[in-house]
């Protein structure tokens, strides 16, 4: 393999673990964001407060996307060097992360969208809330596409013995399980399972992150080992 192609291997492997840092700040931003049961006067006075924050955090949610699309994408082109099921859990993985992406992207803009215009959040609260609620439960919908990622990497790892060491793989399929807690988002507004609770936003979210951005560093160490 050419040296120059091994380079950008090694480069998007990496991009991924970048992606996640960059999403990891625009969380920080939005650290203080209302509770999923809060009133929507209260949402509508965030909006207004806090409107050059939520602005600034979804830059960098947005600026996230296309590195982690990298990263899913080196995946995919490293495991066509594998067998037949190596190259289809590879496909299903950058496949699923394409569609959570997106719908990551929709979901970050409903902020925005409130940000923008927060003198119409004031006149119409019902609206404020209405779009904290379909911010929060799109990610409930995107469960089980965050399952398909890391359910392919785990038998990528597992099954294939390709591109990360076995220890990835368990890990891998541990996020596989925890994440899908987020359905609860969809059934309820309070307690645990809210969109804003333990386990409907910070274990799903916190196993997601960390994952990724191991599975980004590994991998890239491990490309750079091989092209070396």
């Amino acid at each position: 393999m050419p040296r120059d192609a091994d380079n950008w291997a090694v480069f998007g492997a990496a991009a991924g673990a970048i992606g996640v840092a960059l999403f990891a700040v625009g969380g920080v931003l939005l650290s203080d964001r209302p509770s999923f049961d809060t009133s929507g006067p209260e949402i509508a006075a965030w909006f207004d407060s806090e409107r050059t924050k939520i602005q600034v955090a979804t830059v960098f949610f947005a600026a996230s996307a296309p590195l982690v699309v990298w990263f899913l994408a080196t995946v995919a082109s490293l495991a066509q060097a594998g067998a037949a099921g190596t190259r289809r859990a590879g496909t299903v993985a950058y496949g699923c992360g394409l569609v959570f992406l997106a719908l990551l992207m929709a979901d970050v803009t409903m902020t925005a969208v409130g940000a923008l215009r927060p003198g119409n959040m004031a006149r119409a609260p019902e609206l404020a809330a209405a779009l904290q609620d379909i911010e929060l439960l799109l990610m409930g919908t995107a469960a089980f596409l965050v399952a398909g990622i890391f359910a392919a990497f785990a038998v990528i790892t597992l099954r294939d013995r390709a591109l990360w060491p076995a220890w990835f793989g368990w890990l891998a399929a541990a996020t596989a399980l925890v994440y899908p807690l987020r359905v609860g988002t969809l059934f309820t507004t309070q307690g645990a399972f809210a969109g804003d609770g333990v386990l409907g936003l910070w274990v799903p979210a916190v196993s997601l992150m960390a994952t990724l951005g191991i599975g980004s560093i590994v991998l890239a160490l491990r490309v750079r080992a091989a092209s070396a």
